[in-house]
């Protein structure tokens, strides 16, 4: 990697205690980035064009307003992607971004859900063993309008990659966001969505499998502000060797959300002694006619289960290994995109082989 800075991303929004070290975290950023080359498919019913940080500057990102000026100070173009009103696309729209030995990359995307339109988005993320890579996403959706966001990511044993997004919902919108990380040395991710629009929801769920010396680092919030607004978090994980997760998860019931209901739950399988597991689950509140929930599971598999399965011939590491293949398997089985959830499940099984 070229000379590079760290910025600080990540922020939780109601810090906790500073010697803890997670309420924010440091992002490597080198100092010369070029716009990564996306294959686009099934563009077709979109509008496309490019334009400059103004709309993406108006729309906060999970990952914080540092990383807003690295990426409208880099010069990158936004490539904007707008569906028009009442129109629902029929096909998907594909974004593959497959990074080359060492490319440091980064891209831009603004895409703007008109009222009453549906639109499904895929991002696939792929790469030889090493580079650096980032993505920022910022969603705009309107009245009505329904915005699916599902991404894949399988990258190399030595790549440093993030993703940012921000979304804004209006009245009765709906934003469903889902991510399954396979793969990838560091792996920064924010999600933000500031549901303003009265009825409007958000969605949430990540799977993700982390290996070796793997480091994960997700910070995800959900900002009611519209009356009778709704959030759902799903976070299940896998975690193996000496990797690395720390997740931070907000729910925030505005003053004026009247009405809203917010639940987040996190399920983590420890697979080895050895991992670092770190959670912060945060609630704020500042209405009364609200609700706010979560929930954990973490820790190592059930004994009672664990029993059952080894009195039926199976060795205990056989069953860990069962269990962890389930979680992630569940996770891939919600990709409604045939080809790309067999391309991910063709990943794994090439990575289970070269494990063996």
């Amino acid at each position: 990697m070229s000379e590079e800075r760290n910025i600080t991303v990540n922020k939780l929004p109601s810090p906790t205690f500073r010697w803890l070290g997670m309420n924010s975290a440091l992002l490597p950023v080198p100092e010369k980035l070029k716009e990564g080359k996306p294959v686009l498919k099934d563009t077709e019913e979109l509008s496309a064009s490019e334009t400059d940080y103004t709309l993406m500057r108006n729309i906060a990102g999970g990952m914080g307003e540092e990383l807003d000026r690295m990426a409208e100070e880099s010069g990158i173009p936004v490539r904007e992607f707008h569906i028009g009103a009442g129109i629902s696309k029929k096909d998907a729209l594909y974004i593959s971004l497959h990074y080359g030995e060492g490319e440091q990359a980064l891209n831009l995307f603004s895409i703007r859900a008109e009222e009453g339109s549906e639109l499904t988005i895929f991002m696939d993320f792929s790469s030889e063993k090493a580079g650096y890579a980032g993505v920022q996403t910022k969603l705009s959706i309107e009245k009505g309008a329904r915005v699916r966001l599902i991404q894949v990511q399988r990258l190399g044993e030595d790549f440093c990659f993030f993703h940012d997004i921000g979304a804004k919902t209006g009245e009765g919108a709906e934003f469903d966001e889902r991510e399954i990380l396979l793969s990838g040395r560091q792996s920064f991710h924010g999600i933000r969505a500031d549901l303003s629009g009265r009825e409007s929801r958000f969605e949430s769920a990540i799977g993700y499998l982390l290996k070796k010396e793997e480091r994960l680092d997700i910070n995800l919030i959900a900002n009611h502000i519209g009356e009778k607004t709704e959030s759902r978090i799903d976070s299940d994980g896998v975690l193996r060797d000496h990797a690395f997760k720390l997740f931070r998860g907000t729910i925030d019931l505005r003053k004026g959300a009247k009405g809203a209901v917010g639940n987040e739950m996190e399920t983590v399988l420890l697979m080895n002694d050895t991992v670092v597991n770190q959670t912060v689950p945060v609630i704020l509140c500042d209405e009364e006619d609200v609700e706010g929930n979560h929930g954990a599971s973490i820790g190592r598999l059930d004994e009672d289960m664990l029993f059952y399965m080894q009195s039926r011939g199976m060795e205990k590491e056989a069953v860990y290994e069962m269990m962890a293949d389930a979680k992630i398997d569940a996770v891939i089985n919600g990709i409604s995109d045939e080809k790309l959830r067999e391309q991910v499940k063709s990943y794994r099984r090439r990575e289970d082989e070269e494990a063996v």
